[in-house]
């Protein structure tokens, strides 16, 4: 009876994002492009964020992924989840939770309100240096964000600067 959680390195927490996880859901990941609905498999996931719950309809979404890759030779493992994911869905009757990108955002589709976010993902991004260039710029917006008065900060949404490397 083990959960498993995996994170890429790449990622800002803000504030904790298990607040917006579901106990409901199979699996929770977070989402490239969120397009509504967070049990929607049109949503397109993004496991650098994704909690699998310990059960035995899990063990069997684990196996089914892993034995996809054959299927789907050259694709990553997110490339073949997002190949799967109805099937999953529709046939295994897997509860997948797809994070909204307005609360756990990346750079392929952010929200760029700070009131909002938990955390941001440097995806779609290439070079370590441009991700490290574009969080360190945001995490220095946090803190300047965190430093204002809270009055100032329920004014309207306080947006971070941009452009950056991988920011626009």
């Amino acid at each position: 009876n083990i959960a498993i959680y995996t994170q890429d390195v790449d990622i800002l927490w803000f504030r904790d994002p298990f607040e917006q996880m579901s106990m409901a859901a199979h699996m929770v990941t977070s989402s490239d492009f969120f397009v509504g609905g967070a049990y929607n498999p049109a949503n397109f996931p993004n496991t650098g964020f994704l909690y699998v719950r310990s059960s035995r309809r899990a063990v069997g979404v684990m196996e089914a992924w892993r034995a996809a890759r054959a299927s789907y030779p050259g694709r990553h493992e997110q490339q073949v989840l997002n190949e799967i994911k109805r099937e999953l869905v529709e046939r295994r009757g897997v509860r997948i939770q797809f994070l909204d990108t307005a609360h756990v955002a990346g750079f392929c589709s952010n929200t760029r309100d700070f009131a909002t976010l938990y955390t941001m993902h440097a995806n779609c991004c290439v070079g370590l240096g441009a991700k490290l260039h574009d969080l360190r710029n945001l995490l220095e917006e946090w803190r300047a964000y965190r430093r204002m008065p809270d009055e100032q900060r329920r004014q309207g949404p306080v947006r971070w600067k941009v452009p950056g490397i991988c920011i626009h």
